[in-house]
C-alpha cells in the first residue's frame, strides 16, 4: 500500500545547509537508507529538523537516557498502535529487535496481557502508554504504580518517550508519510497486521 502524501516529500534540497545535512542522514544509515521520508517532510522548516533530530537522537542513542531501551522500544511500538502510525511501526520493530524485542513479542503486542513472554513490567509499560494515549484519568495512578520499578528520572523518561511519538504521529499520520521502500523489504511480510 502507497500512500500519497499530503506534503511534498523535500527528496532535492535547495540550499546548501540543508543539502550538506541530507549528506550526513544519508550517511547516518550507511548509506543503506538514504534520507528518510520523516525527515523529507519536516525538511520545510530545517531549523525544526535539527531540532527534532537533536531530541530523537538523545532519546535514541545510547548513554541518552537512562530508561531501558526494552521499555523505551515497547513504548514507542505501543503508541504507534494506538495511534496507527505505521511509519513509526515499520522503523521501531528494527530498533526494538536491535535492543533484545523478538519478533514474536512485536507481533503479539496487541494482546500483551495473553503473552507470557511480556514481565509484570512490559504489562505496565503497556497500560501506561494507553493510559497516556487516551489521556486517561486514570494515569497518575497508574504513574504510581510505575515507581513500584522506575526512578523518578526513569518514569520523565518514560512518560517523555510517550508523549515525543505521539506527537510524531500526529505528523505521520494525516500527512500520511509513507514508509521508506527501502525499511518495506527488510521487514517482515506479516508486519502491518500487528499494527
Amino acid at each position: 500500500e502507497c500512500l500519497m502524501p499530503v506534503v511534498r516529500l523535500i527528496d532535492e534540497p535547495e540550499d546548501d545547509e540543508l543539502r550538506e545535512l541530507y549528506e550526513r542522514l544519508s550517511g547516518a544509515s550507511g548509506g543503506q537508507m538514504g534520507v528518510l521520508n520523516i525527515f523529507k517532510t519536516i525538511a520545510h522548516n530545517p531549523r525544526l529538523l535539527r531540532a527534532w533530530i537533536r531530541m530523537g537522537t538523545l532519546l535514541l542513542a545510547p548513554g541518552g537516557i537512562t530508561l531501558s531501551p526494552r521499555l523505551r522500544e515497547i513504548a514507542i511500538l505501543r503508541i504507534a498502535q494506538q495511534c496507527g502510525s505505521e511509519y513509526e511501526f515499520a522503523h521501531h520493530i528494527r530498533i526494538a529487535e536491535a535492543v533484545g524485542i523478538t519478533e514474536d513479542e512485536i507481533s503479539s503486542l496487541q494482546d500483551y496481557d495473553e503473552d507470557s513472554s511480556f514481565s509484570e513490567l512490559d504489562r505496565a509499560v503497556v497500560r501506561y502508554t494507553d493510559a497516556l494515549a487516551a489521556m486517561s484519568p486514570d494515569a497518575p495512578e497508574i504513574a504510581r504504580e510505575m515507581k513500584r520499578w522506575l526512578s523518578d528520572r526513569e518514569l520523565v523518561e518514560l512518560s517523555f518517550c510517550i508523549g515525543h511519538w505521539g506527537m510524531l504521529a500526529c505528523v505521520l499520520v494525516p500527512l500520511q508519510i509513507p514508509v521508506d521502500d527501502a525499511l518495506v523489504s527488510q521487514l517482515p511480510q506479516e508486519w502491518r497486521e500487528w499494527l
